[in-house]
């Protein structure tokens, strides 16, 4: 019992001192929404956008394979953002408070899924030099690698 209430004490006391990073994912269906991997042009037909801490993003654009009903996405893992994310999150969910960010990209994945939703192999995930942007109505990501076709893709807020 005295564990109970203890428990319930410690919940309805607010925590303080450093607070904790933002954390939370921003879904978004744009109107136009493209993905070029290996030279190849893509549709793509959503977008997350996912915190990962006061200063990381993942950018995450997905798209339907109409040819074989699963799907695709291509993933860009972006640090050291010039004004820290531009994401705001609380219970309610997240929305895109800044509509200027700039980011230096860590790394990029892209995977294929069959119409179960399961993965076709394993993502080819490689570390990355580039940028992500957000602009006034625009979310853009290109890496390039050695040896390996630059990817990119860009989303329309």
């Amino acid at each position: 019992m005295i564990h109970l209430w203890l428990a319930s004490l410690l919940l309805a006391v607010p925590a303080t001192g450093i607070p904790s990073p933002a954390f939370g994912r921003l879904e978004h269906r744009p109107a136009h929404c493209r993905i070029v991997v290996g030279g190849r042009p893509l549709a793509c037909e959503r977008l997350q956008i996912n915190a990962n801490g006061s200063r990381g993003l993942r950018l995450r654009f997905i798209g339907n394979d109409q040819a074989t009903g699963g799907s695709y996405q291509l993933s860009f893992v972006s640090l050291n953002g010039d004004e820290g994310s531009p994401l705001s999150c609380d219970n309610s969910g997240c929305r895109l408070d800044s509509r200027r960010w700039n980011g230096t990209l860590l790394s990029t994945s892209w995977v294929r899924f069959d119409a179960r939703g399961l993965p076709t192999g394993l993502p080819a995930t490689r570390t990355a030099q580039g940028r992500c942007r957000i602009d006034e109505d625009t979310i853009s990501c290109e890496s390039h690698s050695r040896n390996v076709a630059g990817i990119s893709a860009e989303a329309q807020l």
